[in-house]
């Protein structure tokens, strides 16, 4: 418990990145002008130790530090490979500030081949800012809260439908009530290139009961968007250059690297009211849309089943808009989504 408690008050001390000669995550430390890479070490508690691989790119000069999350879900494949893609091509003389790469944020998740849950039966995108002595999820969140994201000035987790879920690319932009900072999230979003952007309106405000790694960014003030960009436990090469594009572009619109690629759009479909459509029982699922399809209010998306063929629930869309997601594959637990229904925006919404 002792060993813990260092581990504890070790992440708890970190300068802003922007102001430090050496950028250390975990033992990946660069000195200015260099990149470097190591793992963060999560200790064991009562289950086992887990080493996060992370790269950091420390720019000649300050600057915004911008931290790449991957890989939060474990089979969220398209954003682990696209990383290796943007480390190679940041250049840190040429920088003006500095990036974070997390190119694994759940290896229990990725290496156990892991749908939602890790081995603690906890979503990793559910449990933030994390325990220091929780269980295996809870500790992964507690270490790049402190080690990643507090040292970080701008944040994008980038995740894809998990390996169940056929999906069209997207960003979710969460509104928090600071103008600033809703303001540079925007940006952000524009920046990356993916065209859709849902505006979500219902993140928690405790920081300390954040839940989110993208909320665990903006309850500290600090911009950040979360992008979806493939599905179905596929790597294509569409979804996983997008990812790429859009970190790279990212990097080129907060001025880390003034030369990086952009993707940047300047003409996007907003989504003001999204709902994800879960099952009320277990059971096995049957799709009846797929992902794109606008639907009516009421249509029929699908129908649970028990095994042997009998319907336990229709469900249907609760208004109007376009299917962003599917569930593509049978199983279907208690409370899990079956698909995400959104409903097109006019215009950009008010905020």
């Amino acid at each position: 418990m002792r060993s813990l408690c260092l581990w504890a008050l070790t992440l708890a001390i970190v300068l802003p990145a922007s102001a430090q000669d050496t950028l250390t995550v975990g033992s990946a430390a660069a000195a200015r002008g260099m990149k470097a890479s190591g793992w963060l070490d999560v200790p064991a508690a009562a289950d086992p130790a887990v080493r996060i691989p992370v790269s950091v790119v420390h720019g000649t000069r300050p600057g915004p530090v911008l931290a790449l999350v991957a890989g939060t879900h474990g089979v969220e494949y398209t954003s682990v490979i696209a990383l290796p893609r943007v480390l190679k091509r940041l250049d840190p003389a040429r920088m003006t500030g500095s990036v974070i790469l997390v190119h694994m944020a759940n290896p229990p998740g990725f290496y156990g081949r892991r749908v939602y849950y890790g081995p603690d039966g906890l979503n990793q995108n559910r449990v933030y800012p994390g325990k220091a002595d929780g269980s295996v999820s809870e500790r992964i969140a507690y270490a790049i809260t402190k080690s990643v994201i507090d040292q970080a000035t701008h944040v994008i987790d980038m995740h894809c439908g998990d390996g169940n879920e056929s999906l069209r690319p997207y960003s979710y932009w969460d509104l928090t009530g600071n103008q600033s900072v809703d303001a540079q999230s925007r940006e952000m979003s524009f920046a990356f290139g993916l065209g859709h952007i849902v505006v979500g309106r219902d993140m928690p405000k405790d920081a300390a009961k954040s839940v989110y790694t993208t909320n665990t960014a903006l309850t500290r003030g600090k911009p950040a968007i979360t992008v979806e960009s493939g599905g179905m436990s596929l790597t294509d090469e569409a979804s996983v250059a997008a990812q790429e594009a859009g970190a790279l572009s990212v990097v080129r619109h907060l001025g880390i690297q003034a030369d990086a690629p952009s993707a940047r759009v300047d003409k996007v479909t907003w989504y003001d009211k999204s709902e994800v459509l879960r099952a009320p029982a277990e059971g096995v699922w049957y799709p009846a849309v797929e992902k794109t399809q606008m639907v009516q209010a009421g249509a029929l998306i699908g129908t649970l089943r028990d095994p042997f063929g009998a319907t336990l629930a229709e469900i249907r869309a609760p208004f109007a808009g376009e299917m962003l997601y599917v569930v593509a594959t049978p199983p279907a637990g208690k409370g899990e989504p079956l698909g995400m229904v959104a409903q097109v925006a006019a215009s950009e919404p008010a905020r």
